[in-house]
């Protein structure tokens, strides 16, 4: 007995000092576990830009949706509450959806790590095709139109197949098409401009501004106005759906970050590159077509190279890479918003058509610099 009453001290001694090498031990695998989620893990930031660059790396417009509010609010001032008038905002408005609807073309291409400089010709020669459908062979303008549209896809299809199957680099290939489609353009018709004809309700839902300043800005005339900007609009909106929610939209974007990495879980990264320079042409040529209504004009010199250089500021204003696998179709919205306010706001102000171009170099300089920096933010946090 007394031996039993010896033993139950020295085993409850003992189960104590277990209990406490075991709470010793679990406290170092705890702090060898935050030691080494210091070293490998996210880490925290401290200074304020560097808050700021872990907010912009979550949320990719941020950053270009502050400039754009800042740019407004300085021409509202600059110009005595002029800017935000019905009338000059339907022109800025109009423009960001000119700019925008090849933005977000630029932006599906760049994702995956191409280019399309032929955007501006396939702009001019789709609607001059669709003008000369109308009046030489009498087609109704909507079936013209959609055949436009098709020969915008037929290009893109071609500049696709061009660049993946001979391996020709994209920015050649489309250089070459620009070219070719902008000598074939001015060929036509003596390379002069066409008056387009009016098939109502067609030219009213697709550019025709019918608003006057005795119109309301919420009736239909009013909405005319902003017609080309609404287009864009939905167009974008689909577009980021796509990106964000569909399975093309995640091959798109895995094309772009490790083309071989892709290739090895199936992806067909060629055929994902054709579809979106078809993407790319269609988006173009439809644009073209909603400007031509827009100006009842077709003009072969419409889609020049500074129409696409802009198109691209845009997309890289709005936070595209131009090294692939990265972008955003709201972005490119915002960046042609960015764009179209330089322009007319400046003009406004009573500044030179050229000092719109230095912002705008500046702009895009700027808006490298910082994309290169959120993307250094983003692969330290693994977002």
């Amino acid at each position: 007995m007394g031996e039993r009453r010896a033993r139950g001290p020295a085993l409850t001694r003992f189960t104590c000092k277990a209990n406490l090498r075991k709470e010793a031990d679990m406290a170092r695998t705890s702090q060898t576990r935050q030691v080494r989620t210091q070293k490998v893990g996210i880490k925290v930031p401290v200074t304020a830009l560097e808050r700021v660059l872990v907010i912009l790396s979550r949320y990719r417009e941020a950053s270009i949706a502050v400039v754009a509010i800042v740019l407004v609010v300085y021409f509202q001032l600059a110009s005595n509450g002029a800017f935000l008038s019905p009338q000059e905002l339907s022109v800025v408005l109009r423009d960001t959806g000119r700019f925008g609807l090849i933005a977000v073309a630029e932006v599906m291409l760049m994702i995956t790590g191409e280019i399309d400089l032929s955007v501006g010709s396939t702009f001019s020669l789709a609607p001059y095709v669709m003008v000369l459908m109308t009046i030489g062979w009498g087609v109704p303008l909507a079936v013209s139109a959609l055949a436009g549209l098709l020969l915008g896809v037929l290009i893109g299809a071609v500049n696709g197949i061009i660049t993946v199957r001979f391996r020709v680099p994209s920015l050649i290939t489309t250089v070459g098409t620009f070219f070719l489609l902008q000598g074939v353009v001015v060929s036509l018709y003596n390379s002069q401009p066409i008056v387009a004809p009016v098939q109502e309700p067609f030219n009213e839902i697709f550019g025709e501004n019918l608003y006057s300043p005795t119109d309301s800005i919420w009736s239909w005339h009013g909405l005319t106005a902003f017609t080309p900007f609404l287009w864009t609009v939905l167009v974008v909106a689909a577009m980021a759906l796509v990106l964000n929610r569909t399975t093309f939209g995640l091959h798109t974007i895995a094309t772009g970050s490790n083309i071989v990495g892709a290739q090895e879980i199936g992806v067909r990264t060629d055929r994902i590159k054709v579809y979106n320079f078809m993407i790319a042409g269609s988006f173009a040529a439809a644009a073209g077509v909603i400007n031509t209504i827009q100006f009842a004009s077709a003009d072969p010199l419409a889609g020049g190279p500074f129409l696409t250089l802009q198109a691209i500021a845009a997309a890289v204003i709005g936070g595209t890479s131009l090294l692939g696998g990265s972008g955003t179709a709201v972005g490119s919205l915002l960046g042609a918003f960015v764009v179209a306010t330089l322009n007319n706001g400046l003009v406004m102000i009573g500044a030179q058509a050229t000092v719109s171009d230095i912002y705008l170099g500046a702009a895009i300089i700027l808006a490298m610099i910082l994309n290169v920096a959120v993307d250094r933010v983003r692969a330290r946090r693994h977002i």
